[in-house]
């Protein structure tokens, strides 16, 4: 994918669909860490926890809308996961199952950082997947403030990931158009 070497010739539509992916991403770490800040109780502000789990799902439909990957398998179980996941959201106003909902969305977080790991070598990439997966065990088990101790640092790596994806140029996220499986 990231093949500095060979720069495919992108369209309005290509160069659009790179900046939301990215956008996504941004999104993503904030609301990870605006996630992680409503599950400590440091704001105990009405409808903080719903407003974060929209600006997650919002992050989650942007990255899946936009994602670039060549084998359709892959891309297909990390776009539907995303769709699940804000499905669940929309039909859990309670949030009785936050756990479940979020974990639709972190298996989609988790195939992207895998994704941008195997593509470039962004520090803390390989460990998102563990993280996101031991934060949603401990909504299961109502450890609340453990898992958003890990959905912060896990928002720091996303972060990080993001702020070093704005620096590179778009055709890095394309890659070559005729790999793609359709």
């Amino acid at each position: 994918m990231a093949n500095p070497e060979y720069q495919e010739k992108l369209d309005s539509l290509d160069k659009l669909s790179v900046c939301l992916y990215r956008t996504g991403i941004s999104l993503f770490a904030i609301a990870l860490l605006f996630l992680a800040l409503s599950l400590s109780s440091l704001f105990n502000l009405t409808h903080t926890l719903s407003l974060s789990l929209l600006i997650t799902g919002i992050a989650a439909a942007m990255c899946a809308a936009n994602l670039h990957v060549y084998n359709k398998w892959v891309r297909t179980i990390i776009v539907w996961s995303a769709w699940i996941g804000i499905l669940l959201i929309l039909s859990d106003p309670q949030q009785g199952r936050v756990w479940l909902s979020l974990g639709f969305l972190f298996i989609t977080l988790s195939g992207l950082a895998l994704k941008e790991s195997f593509c470039f070598k962004v520090l803390g990439l390989k460990v998102v997947p563990i993280l996101l997966a031991s934060s949603i065990g401990l909504l299961y088990f109502t450890q609340t403030i453990y898992a958003s101790i890990l959905l912060a640092l896990t928002g720091l790596i996303v972060g990080y990931l993001s702020f070093k994806k704005w620096q590179m140029p778009l055709h890095f996220d394309i890659g070559i158009k005729a790999n793609y499986e359709i």
